[in-house]
């Protein structure tokens, strides 16, 4: 009778290895997946984030074109404010 129950005992804890192995795959594929899934959002972020920023380079280029001594005097102005600010800093 007890080599019987150690016997079951034994299948049971060779089950149990066998249940747990697998769920450490499920968990490693979850895991995986949502890495990729993160990575695949990122990527897209910053393409759209490029985009966005040749969208910007294009109106202000096209605002430049269109009124440049407006452009230049108001470069001037925010240079000439930097310049006081970082001197009045020291």
């Amino acid at each position: 009778m007890a080599e019987q129950d150690v016997d079951k005992l034994r299948n049971e804890v060779t089950q149990l290895r066998e249940d747990m192995r697998s769920i450490t795959e499920t968990l490693k594929t979850i895991a995986a997946d949502r890495s990729e899934k993160g990575y695949d959002k990122v990527k897209d972020g910053i393409d759209q984030a490029r985009v966005n920023a040749r969208q910007a380079g294009k109106a202000v280029e096209s605002q430049i074109e269109e009124k440049p001594f407006s452009s230049v005097l108001l470069t001037f102005i925010i240079g000439l404010i930097t310049g006081l600010l970082v001197q009045s800093r020291r």
